[in-house]
């Protein structure tokens, strides 16, 4: 597919460092320099096509191309700012657009002049420089004495000069240093002395060679002399340069205890492992929160060691051009996985609800969730309705809530594709209501309760085909109906403030054994729905339910592998599901994650959750819980189940609505008797259930609906911040695989005139915000 992206309109001027207008450029380095291949370009190459069709050779670096050779992006650079590198698309008519960061004008990096860095070069040799200028202008001396030719006379005098050259220089040198020593409490008499010796060596030295000069000759060849003095000053310096610093170093070194007794006396503050953290945390923070990084503007709060690693708050400071919201996306976890050498998996970003500024930060090389934790036994806590069912990612435990005290029933969902662990999950919280003693539990299964194992044989009520859910459901509405009556006519005795004792009507009624929690479990839930002949009665049953049960203390739970409108098929029903307790393990694509969350928002993204561990180990569990703080989690390994679910009584519905359930409650174990004597021929018919081939073991390719390709396509483009035009020829080529291009027509037209897509009128195409919330993704990526 080739995608064209086009450019953000910038400001034609302003005053410096007035930001640029639209969405964030496309970074052209990553934090090593390395070349990052912008999205568009299919690879990097150093011969493109030219204007008239020859081939160019690029001058610098490679260059981005597309399919057919052309270049497609250009690098732009801010001479201010460091690492600005940035993509620009070579199609765009602006001169010199502006930094983002300071608004100084931008240069190409081609264009950028190759000039050799002399003050750094000279900063970096300064020894080598200096010693090598001593020795040239002591050997000039020396050609300034041979070519003096001066009389034996002055030659004597010349040579007698020397001793009296070094005594002065020795006398100057220690009288020098001694006046410094009344400030400077490091020269000691020694360190006087010896350096005033060295100075007397040099200037013996010195003159010395001044001499040897003079009688070899070297004025006829001075110019090879004084260059070859130059080399040999260079390189006959390193030997005491080298040895120089060693005592230099062996100075500034602390000095090595004698023995193990010394330390006892070392009062010498040591950092504590606290301070260690902090020291290596915020060091390599630096490498992301650098001007011109992705985390630019941010700091790091509350650092602390955490379960397997370390934990932290990130503050976005009002410097900072990161979106806050965008503080989870792939690219900031990516960096800080390389800053912290960890692999991405390792890194959990989790917003603060509260403030779009601050998120917290999980770096563990070890987590909680590796593992897992086995179910302990524990059952419901009846006084608050939940029950220790997870694991988080910071290592605390994580409740799930069945029901509210003064409020009633809470709606589930649970979504995750085939080996993602929700059905062990409702395995567990079955079983927990089996023995909370408080929890009526029915459950529908139209492929017929295999993945229950002996829960099947623990609930008060098992359907294990469509027409059985149908019914059951049924009698659930007429049960709901039923305890509405009754719970009118109830009374309960009050004494007012001036004493009178009245008789007052209830609203609702706690959870007990008297009124117990009337739990519906449908199970792989898309296939009874989109049953074509009792599909829709059961999808009106389940949103009245799913919409008036919770004052009757009746749920409904259901598990789905994707809950968009296509296998749900009905908007009421989703959003009250979504009002409860959402619970998504591992998806087979993005968009499923947040359609089904409370707000669209997810604390993540449940498509990138790990199958298996780096050492091979399941991953199934690990997910979200819309009722628990905002990050992984994994739920608990129900085990063996056969004590909890074959000893004891099973809780069934109250005598009071037990004429309201009638002979199909009564006669329900009867059906599945009869049901399970069966002979399988005669359960399948002719064949096979269509709809049972829609979700078979390990199949997660999204439905065939034109609709739901196109929405899928464009909803992916939003979740990654793109929201250019889309060419109708790349959209279609993009869905080929799933819908023709019939189709595709169209859905796009239908979509438009639902204003979920928008037109430019030319075959461009892109989602609209009232779109993309009515799919669930407009809280994902702001803009």
């Amino acid at each position: 597919m080739k995608t064209e992206n086009r450019p953000v309109p910038l400001p034609n001027g302003g005053p410096p460092g007035a930001p640029q207008q639209g969405r964030a450029r496309q970074a052209s380095r990553d934090l090593d320099g390395k070349l990052l291949l912008p999205s568009g370009a299919v690879s990097f190459s150093w011969h493109h096509a030219g204007p008239n069709g020859q081939t160019v050779k690029a001058r610098r670096q490679p260059v981005p191309v597309n399919d057919s050779g052309e270049v497609t992006h250009v690098e732009w650079e801010c001479p201010e700012c460091p690492d600005s590198g940035q993509w620009f698309s070579a199609k765009s008519k602006i001169e010199r657009p502006l930094c983002g960061i300071c608004g100084v004008r931008l240069h190409k990096t081609s264009d950028r002049r190759i000039s050799i860095p002399w003050g750094r070069l000279y900063r970096d040799h300064t020894g080598s420089v200096n010693s090598a200028a001593a020795t040239s202008l002591v050997g000039m001396a020396g050609v300034a004495a041979d070519v003096a030719d001066l009389s034996l006379a002055g030659e004597v005098a010349q040579f007698a000069a020397i001793p009296a050259i070094v005594a002065g220089s020795w006398w100057m040198t220690r009288a020098w240093l001694r006046r410094q020593a009344e400030t400077d409490e490091e020269l000691t008499r020694d360190t006087i002395a010896r350096r005033a010796r060295g100075a007397g060596y040099l200037a013996a030295a010195a003159g010395l060679w001044i001499e040897l000069t003079d009688v070899i000759g070297f004025a006829d060849h001075a110019a090879v002399a004084l260059t070859a003095l130059f080399g040999l000053g260079v390189v006959g310096s390193r030997p005491y340069r080298r040895w120089l610093a060693d005592r230099r170093a062996q100075a500034l070194r602390p000095p090595v205890p004698l023995d193990d007794e010394d330390d006892l006396y070392d009062d010498t503050p040591q950092p504590s492992e606290e301070d260690l953290l902090r020291e290596y945390v915020l060091a390599r923070w630096e490498k992301v929160s650098a001007k011109g990084r992705v985390l630019h503007g941010t700091s790091l709060e509350n650092i602390q060691a955490s379960v397997g690693g370390w934990s932290a708050i990130i503050v976005a400071h009002d410097d900072s051009d990161l979106d806050p919201e965008k503080f989870d996306m792939p690219e900031p976890v990516r960096k800080i996985a390389r800053a912290y050498s960890v692999g991405t998996s390792m890194v959990s970003i989790i917003a603060d609800p509260l403030d779009a500024n601050r998120a917290m930060i999980l770096v563990q090389r070890t987590s909680p969730l590796s593992t897992g934790s086995r179910w302990n036994g524990d059952g419901i806590d009846l006084t608050t309705g939940t029950a220790e069912t997870m694991t988080l990612e910071d290592g605390n435990r994580g409740r799930h809530p069945f029901w509210r005290p003064g409020w009633g029933a809470l709606m589930e969902l649970i979504a995750g594709c085939t080996g993602s662990g929700k059905s062990e999950y409702v395995n567990l919280l079955l079983a927990l209501e089996r023995k909370s003693g408080r929890v009526v539990s029915w459950v529908g299964d139209p492929q017929m309760g295999q993945s229950l194992g002996d829960v099947r044989d623990g609930v008060d009520w098992f359907a294990p085909t469509n027409e059985e859910i149908l019914v059951m459901l049924r009698t659930a509405v007429t049960v709901m109906l039923a305890r509405n009556l009754l719970i009118t006519r109830m009374r309960v005795t009050e004494t007012r403030p001036d004493g009178t004792v009245v008789q007052r009507r209830v609203k609702y009624v706690e959870v007990s054994p008297d009124f117990p929690l009337l739990s519906i479990t449908i199970d792989e839930a898309h296939l009874p729905m989109n049953d074509p002949d009792v599909g829709k009665e059961i999808v009106k049953l389940l949103a009245l339910l799913a919409k008036s049960g919770r004052k009757a203390n009746v749920k409904v739970r259901l598990l789905v592998q994707s809950p968009l409108l296509s296998e749900l098929k009905d908007s009421v029903l989703r959003a009250q599901l979504a009002s409860g307790v959402v619970t998504v393990f591992r998806t087979a694509d993005r968009l499923t994650g947040p359609a089904a969350w409370p707000g669209g928002k997810m604390p993540g993204d449940p498509s990138a959750l790990p199958a298996e561990w780096e050492d091979g180990t399941t991953a199934a569990g690990v997910g979200y819980n819309s009722a628990t703080a905002r990050m992984r989690m994994r739920s608990d390994y129900a085990g063996d189940l056969w004590d909890v679910m074959t000893r004891g009584d099973t809780v069934s519905l109250e005598t009071a609505v037990l004429g309201a359930a009638g002979p199909l409650y009564a006669d329900r174990w009867k059906r599945l008797e009869a049901f399970d004597n069966m002979d399988p021929a005669e359960i399948l018919g002719a064949g096979i259930p269509s709809n049972l081939l829609d979700s078979a073991p390990g199949d997660t390719t999204p439905p065939a609906g034109g609709r739901e390709a196109v929405l899928r396509f464009f909803a992916d483009r939003w979740l990654d911040g793109d929201r250019d035009p889309v060419q109708f020829g790349d959209l279609a080529a993009a869905v080929r695989s799933v819908i023709k291009t019939r189709a595709c027509t169209n859905a796009v037209n239908k979509l438009a005139g639902e204003q979920i897509l928008d037109t430019d009128g030319r075959g461009g195409y892109w989602l609209t915000e009232s779109g993309a919330e009515q799919i669930g993704v407009l809280d994902e990526v702001m803009a």
